[in-house]
Parts: C-alpha cells; structure tokens; sequence
C-alpha cells in the first residue's frame, strides 16, 4: 500500500468518523422538536425550527474546534430554556387557567437569562476559541430555546434572546477579565 493511499484511507475513515458523530448529536437535536410536539407545539413551526437546528447542530459538530465542543452544553441550556414556556403552559393552564400565559414572556426572558449566563460561564474555561465557544453556543442554544419561546410569539423568542445577551455577555467579560 502506497503512503499517498494510506493517507487517504486514515482521511477517509476519520471524516466518516466526524459525519457519524454529527449524526448523533443532530439527532439529540431533533428530541428537543419532537418533545415540544409533544407538549402541544404546533408541527408546522416546530418542525421547521427543528429542521433547521438539526443541520446548524450536524455542520458546528462536524466542523469541530472551539464551535464543536460549544453543542452539548448549548442543547442542555437551550433545552433548559425551552422547556420553561411549556412547562408553564402546560402544569400552570391548569393552576391559573387562560391567566397563565401573561408569564410566558417573562418565562422567555428569565430563560433566555439562566441560559446566557450558563453559556458564559462554560465559554469561560475554554482555553483555545472561547468567543467562538460562545457565538455558536448562543446560536444554537437561541434556535433550540425558539421552540419553546416561540410560544409566546416573536416577543418571546425576541426575549429570549435579549436575557441571553444581557445576563450572559457581563458573566463572560468578568470571567474573561479575571484572566
């Protein structure tokens, strides 16, 4: 076997590798669409956020670095935010009845908040592209969080996004100054 031809096959067998890995986590992506379907989302829309997580999560993973090792934490938090709306929705509709959804903006923002602020403070130990760690964090965190927030319309995703940036962006410049 020439060295050019062993070359291309460890290439080959490594960028397998990294498509299945996209793979999988692309498909995590995809639980959080099908549970808020399942928490009364609308298909419709859902599907279409969750299309679109889906290939923003498979091309940051099969991507790597900084932005790739950003995924796993930015689906926990922008599930975290995600399930907040519903959760309110679904458990507080029976509590408070129609009443219940004047709280599912500030749900948004004070998810948006706990989710910024959780990215922050992951991105802060990333010692090699922790700008990138937290722009794709956000990012992707932003578009999970959006099937849950979209619940209470553009205000709610808009929300969502304004609590990332204000609680998240200070906890980042303090650690970052810190070192």
């Amino acid at each position: 076997m020439e060295l050019i031809e062993l070359r291309q096959r460890a290439l080959h067998a490594y960028e397998l590798g990294r498509v299945r890995l996209a793979a999988k986590t692309a498909a995590a992506a995809l639980l959080i669409g099908a549970a808020g379907v399942g928490l009364g989302r609308p298909l419709g829309l859902t599907s279409l956020l969750s299309a679109i997580l889906f290939v923003a999560v498979g091309v940051t993973t099969f991507r790597g670095g900084a932005a790739g090792r950003a995924v796993w934490p930015a689906l926990a938090a922008g599930a975290g935010a995600t399930f907040l709306p519903l959760a309110i929705r679904t458990a507080g509709c029976t509590l408070f009845g129609p009443e219940c959804m004047r709280f599912c903006l500030p749900a948004c923002v004070l998810g948006g908040c706990v989710m910024g602020v959780a990215l922050a403070l992951t991105a802060r130990r990333e010692e090699d592209g922790p700008r990138e760690f937290l722009v794709a964090g956000t990012a992707i965190a932003a578009l999970a969080a959006s099937v849950g927030c979209s619940l209470a319309g553009a205000g709610g995703v808009l929300g969502m996004a304004i609590g990332t940036v204000a609680a998240g962006a200070p906890v980042w410049l303090v650690a970052r100054a810190d070192r």
